[in-house]
């Protein structure tokens, strides 16, 4: 069953040395088997002549060399974002894909699915034939069609998807006449009756259904759309509603947003003012918090204070940047929506999935996604009674988007335009070309010669890399015009980080030369040899931190930069000499300042990950790819990093890195095994 050159027990100690499992992977996977042992030797002391399971169980010891395996497998999954471990996946010539196998399973993936189901007989793992009763049999692993699951995560993942079905089905407003008079008023008819105002369409989703979810590239309008919306459903009848982001980062800027579009929607409706209320549009709320604060951080605690039995007070919630929520966390809103409560998401399915495991919004717009012509595409995805519904409020014929089994599909809608890039523009031929893994378009997007495009090559010579110093020195030529603007004392503190948030370099990892910590180190050395900033103490003028953990007491969180200024404002007010503290944009555009010393732990960013950096967008972006990436590092680039990258890019981008490399990254599709969009669409 087994064929190994040490037992598995010693093999996880090598496989933990040479980092293809972490140390929790090991202890997670021997204290399972522990537990396994102990269930196996109280068994067959009380084992009866018809328990020929658990006594063939006990004899074979590749039995328990299989269990531990497993377990070390199934938790390394996991540490890799993955929700659960298809047993199809499993390499069975060598499970932990080693350069040299030391571990060979003898047997097919049939035999294997087999062979763990019967662990089942010693109750440590739900076979499918009882998955349906794993909660009152609560099994710590469960094998759910082929996919083995942490009983924990099987719950999170049937739940959610129960849950977002059951909301899908039911309905929103009431739909009326006046609904599609209002309708046209917010989205006038095209020029072009041919083409679809997919804005108007998402509207009439989220109005008409309890759950939307509203995904599209950057500059499609998510916002718009959602602002235009919440005034619709103001009209009605008065509503409390929480906008909320996972980040304070993506918080602020969502409330920005929203404030704008506000702004843009009055002058729209002035003419309308007679056929439409106007003043309900003071009803749309502008500040968004984050996912955490709005379910109530408990101190040192991993619960929250709203739940399943404290839910939350509101009747509509809209979670933006939904990409970056993780199973966990959207199991934890979820339960926490009262049974009466709207849900919308938002986001785009494209971007980075969430840094914990599970890629929910990907997985939920899964049923969209078909391929053709080895490229991919989305349709929509609507039951005909529901196309219909629609095609009667927004006078677009939907006919064409039926589907005999949508599942949750009424309940998605994408929005295809972008309005940020225009369709010659060339950081939107190069994010779509990206986003498509489209080598030759992108090696045709490179060599058109945009402006807003910059390509620099690294070239690594004796005295250094000439590539990166081409990098510094744009790096300081932008940096140059905050870091001035701090020296001004008639500058406010948002002038000054609004200047400074004009660039940024985006990394794809955090160690190493070409991370975020070797180019944050380069950066900071050019802008002293620039004689632009002193870094004879830690806290210096112009410094920027990014946090990396959070700190409720204080407001900050994992993500949110800000930058050490001087406080001319405190001191004009009692005559003291001027301090510097850390600045921070809140969501509601207030100004934060902290003293240095109180700031939780965090580091300097003139460079973040591109991670990091989700839930924000620059003027001017350079992205930088390793020069020689690690086997490691190469499974960390993927288009959707790429993707991310570029699209963080208003007007500029720039790229560091080598064709090999970036063309890699770009054909890397990430790939997080879920059984999450077969819950939701099969």
């Amino acid at each position: 069953m087994i064929q190994s050159t040490q037992p598995i027990k010693d093999l996880l100690k090598v496989w933990e040395v040479e980092r293809l499992i972490t140390p929790l992977d090991r202890h997670f996977a021997l204290e399972l088997a522990l537990v396994h042992q102990q269930q196996l030797t109280a068994l067959d002391k009380s084992h009866s002549s018809d328990n020929s399971c658990t006594q063939s169980l006990y004899k074979e010891d590749s039995y328990s060399e299989l269990f531990l395996l497993t377990c070390a497998l199934l938790s390394k999954q996991l540490s890799q974002q993955h929700t659960c471990l298809p047993i199809k996946q499993i390499v069975l010539d060598n499970p932990m894909v080693e350069q040299v196998s030391n571990c060979q399973i003898t047997c097919s993936h049939d035999e294997l699915t087999s062979l763990l189901a019967q662990f089942a007989c010693i109750g440590l793992v739900s076979p499918e034939s009882q998955v349906e009763q794993v909660a009152a049999a609560a099994t710590p692993i469960v094998l759910d069609c082929g996919d083995l699951y942490l009983q924990r995560y099987y719950q999170f993942e049937t739940q959610v998807s129960d849950t977002l079905i059951q909301l899908s089905k039911e309905p929103g407003s009431q739909v009326s006449p006046a609904t599609k008079a209002s309708l046209d008023i917010l989205f006038p008819a095209p020029d072009d009756v041919t083409v679809f105002d997919w804005q108007k369409i998402a509207t009439a989703t989220a109005f008409s259904k309890k759950l939307a979810v509203i995904t599209g590239g950057p500059g499609t309008g998510k916002t718009t759309t959602v602002t235009k919306l919440l005034f619709l459903l103001t009209q009605e009848s008065p509503m409390t509603i929480r906008l909320v982001a996972p980040t304070g980062k993506a918080a602020a800027r969502l409330s920005e947003s929203i404030k704008a579009s506000k702004q843009r929607l009055k002058l729209e409706l002035a003419p309308y003012a007679h056929q439409i209320n106007l003043d309900s549009l003071t009803r749309v709320p502008e500040e968004a918090s984050t996912l955490h604060r709005l379910l109530g951080v408990i101190p040192n605690s991993h619960k929250f204070r709203h739940h399943k039995d404290n839910p939350l007070r509101l009747d509509l919630l809209v979670v933006d940047e939904a990409s970056m929520v993780d199973l966990p966390m959207m199991h934890k809103v979820l339960s926490a929506l009262p049974s009466h409560a709207r849900l919308i998401l938002l986001g785009d399915q494209d971007q980075l999935a969430s840094v914990e495991a599970g890629a929910v919004l990907a997985d939920i717009c899964a049923g969209l996604k078909a391929r053709s012509d080895a490229q991919s595409k989305w349709q929509m995805r609507y039951s005909a009674g529901y196309a219909q519904t629609l095609s009667t409020l927004t006078s677009f014929d939907l006919s064409l988007f039926t589907s005999e089994s949508p599942k949750i599909g009424d309940s998605l809608c994408m929005l295809m335009h972008s309005h940020r890039f225009k369709g010659d523009a060339g950081i939107g031929q190069l994010a779509a070309a990206v986003n498509n893994s489209d080598k030759a378009g992108i090696m045709q997007v490179w060599q058109r010669g945009y402006e807003e495009l910059l390509w620099i090559e690294h070239q690594k010579t004796q005295s250094g890399n000439t590539g990166l110093d081409q990098l510094l020195s744009l790096a300081v030529s932008h940096y140059k015009r905050y870091l001035e603007l701090a020296k001004d004392n008639t500058a406010t503190a948002t002038d000054i980080i609004d200047s400074y948030n004009e660039f940024r370099i985006l990394c794809a990892m955090r160690a190493g030369e070409y991370g975020v910590d070797g180019i944050n180190l380069s950066v900071t050395n050019a802008l002293k040899q620039a004689k632009l900033i002193t870094t004879d103490v830690e806290f210096y003028q112009g410094r920027p931190v990014i946090i990396q953990s959070n700190d409720y007491n204080l407001g900050l969180f994992n993500g949110d930069i800000g930058l050490i200024l001087l406080d001319n404002e405190k001191s004009a007010q009692n005559g003291s000499v001027p301090r510097l503290m850390a600045h921070f944009i809140q969501a509601d555009g207030s100004i934060l300042k902290v003293l240095p010393a109180r700031l939780p732990s965090h580091d300097t960013c003139f460079a973040m990950t591109v991670h990091k950096s989700q839930g924000s967008e620059f003027a001017n972006v350079g992205l930088v790819l390793p020069l020689w990436p690690s086997l490691a590092q190469k499974q960390l680039l993927t288009k959707e990093l790429v993707y991310t990258a570029i699209t963080r890019a208003k007007q500029h981008f720039t790229c560091l890195g080598s064709q090999t490399v970036f063309e890699h990254a770009s054909l890397q599709a990430t790939q997080r095994s879920s059984g999450l969009a077969r819950r939701l669409w099969l």
